[in-house]
């Protein structure tokens, strides 16, 4: 395992414990890094036990965080031998040790599950404050997803990118960028209010004003991304509008995609910035790995 003091800036950071979710995170991490050319960082966290026993317990789960990277470092080394890998053992609380790696960051890579007496750095409260606050894009590892082939020369796999407005931009250049990477077509969602019908039917009126609003909002949609779709003309692209709500839209749309795209629109709560309920919604029920990335 090749450790240094300081990972280079523009890199890719992976958090591992042990577990085989943590693994399939490291996987997808040095793809990542293979596709943009860019250095791998692996971490682990350990942290003091809260009962007072120290001695042996402190060097067990040191050594497994130890253990836990080495494997993930060689594990790395043999998928992509390319990729400069370098791996990070560090104590201290785990959202605290990946935001700190994520500070010089291009990109940051957690599974949805783990384990472990180490600090676990999976999808869990740990993920989700490190969601909540990071600088960086974050991609969370779910779904059993294999990256789809290309068909008769163009592509069949896609990248699904949630749309609630011009604010958006970030995440839909973001979509473009990975699709280009990926070699995927990408659809733009657009969540509408869902509509209850009245027993009888709605009388036309109401179905005029429905039809006008969805062609309002078409309209906005294909303003919102004109610009990504003008830079990247060969990237086959599509929009589309649903009458339900996102979060629900956005995981039935993971079931097809390989990949989902949201911007990562950070409100101030009492206790602190949170992440709104579509992306809490879309990160523990998607069924292929999600992309955040943070809009101011």
């Amino acid at each position: 395992m090749s450790v240094t003091p300081h990972a280079p800036v523009g890199h890719v950071v992976v958090g591992v414990d042990g577990s085989p979710g943590a693994l399939s995170a490291v996987t997808q991490a040095t793809l990542e890094a293979a596709n943009r050319g860019l250095p791998l960082e692996i971490v682990a966290a350990w942290t003091l036990p809260e009962d007072g026993q120290l001695d042996s317990y402190v060097g067990q789960v040191r050594r497994e965080a130890e253990e836990a990277t080495e494997a993930a470092v060689a594990h790395a080394q043999a998928l992509h031998p390319q990729v400069w890998t370098i791996g990070r053992v560090r104590r201290g609380a785990a959202h605290e040790v990946l935001l700190a790696c994520a500070e010089h960051a291009s990109l940051v890579v957690v599974g949805s599950r783990g384990h472990g007496r180490m600090a676990g750095l999976l999808l869990g409260s740990v993920s989700l404050s490190v969601a909540a606050y990071t600088l960086c894009p974050l991609l969370v590892v779910r779904g059993e997803h294999d990256p789809s082939p290309a068909v008769d020369g163009g592509p069949e796999g896609l990248v699904v990118v949630g749309v609630e407005g011009a604010d958006c931009r970030p995440a839909v250049e973001a979509a473009y960028e990975e699709a280009q990477l990926r070699h995927l077509r990408v659809c733009a969602l657009n969540a509408l209010p869902p509509v209850t019908p009245a027993p009888i039917g709605l009388p036309a009126p109401a179905l005029e004003s429905l039809a006008a609003a969805s062609a309002l909002r078409r309209d906005a949609l294909d303003t919102w991304t004109a610009a990504p779709r003008a830079k990247h003309p060969e990237i086959e692209s599509q929009v589309r509008l649903v009458r339900e709500g996102a979060g629900r839209a956005l995981v039935e749309a993971s079931r097809e995609a390989d990949l989902v795209v949201l911007a990562a629109h950070r409100r101030t709560a009492r206790f602190g910035t949170r992440l709104g309920r579509v992306s809490h919604t879309v990160l523990h029920h998607a069924h292929a790995p999600v992309l955040l990335v943070p809009v101011d």
